[in-house]
């Protein structure tokens, strides 16, 4: 009985997180639909559902996360640092970014909503795809950076000297697409696996200071996109035109 009790409690608990999670978001847009702009909610009953789907939908993402994906980040990120072996750490790298952005569900909805208002001309799985390619290569710069025990200002800077020469070359329309992309990126799952592998691997290589080395992967892998979507707005030209 007692343990019943407290996997109920634990239950209950979980989905208090997620409800103050989405809170403050469902609370503005209520009020701003009811009270300011004075329009009715209309099939209230479908948005109520809605509503408690999503609540509970990121309990059991959120949890799923925490117990399984992050920490198997971990422990792969230091079996690998063990190896010391650079071009497997880059490749892991290179691998994590790419799954892990294939599994963002922000990412697929932006996707979407990027072929719909170009007609086709930029698809779901082209854009997803070189939004992944990115990812990849900045976890895997990234990665390599840690390795070599390099500061992250001798690649970072560099890379955002080049993102902003692409921006006078990629159509306008790509530019806020571009960092849109890296945004929408760097959601729920790509962002503690590359948490994981970046403290992962400046632990197991005994970096001195973990702040320093750890951490700065979640840029990378949203300066890759921004590269990628300007160098496809490039070579595909205005998606409009």
């Amino acid at each position: 009985m007692q343990k019943v009790l407290d996997t109920a409690f634990t239950l209950v608990t979980f989905l208090g997180e997620g409800l103050r999670s989405v809170a403050p978001v469902i609370g503005i847009l209520l009020i701003f639909q009811l009270v300011i702009l004075r329009e009715p909610l209309g099939n209230w009953r479908e948005i109520a559902i809605g509503l408690g789907l999503t609540v509970l939908g990121l309990v059991i993402f959120l949890k799923g996360l925490e117990v399984g994906l992050t920490p198997l980040g971990e422990a792969a990120s230091g079996a690998l640092a063990q190896r010391r072996s650079l071009v497997l750490i880059v490749v892991f790298g290179l691998a994590l970014g790419y799954g892990a952005t294939l599994a963002e569900p922000a990412l697929r909805i932006l996707a979407d909503r990027v072929e719909e208002l170009t007609g086709g001309v930029l698809g779901t799985t082209l854009f997803v795809q070189t939004v992944a390619i990115g990812v990849a290569l900045g976890l895997a710069v990234g990665s390599a950076r840690i390795v070599l025990g390099i500061e992250i200002t001798p690649f970072f800077i560099p890379a955002l000297a080049l993102a902003l020469v692409l921006t006078f070359f990629a159509p306008e329309r790509y530019t806020g697409l571009a960092f849109d992309a890296a945004l929408a990126t760097t959601g729920p799952v790509t962002v503690p696996l590359a948490v994981a592998l970046g403290s992962g691997l400046a632990l197991a290589l005994g970096r001195g200071d973990i702040l320093v080395y750890g951490f700065g992967l979640v840029a990378f892998a949203a300066l890759g996109p921004i590269l990628c979507v300007l160098v496809l707005g490039i070579v595909l030209g205005d998606p409009g035109g």
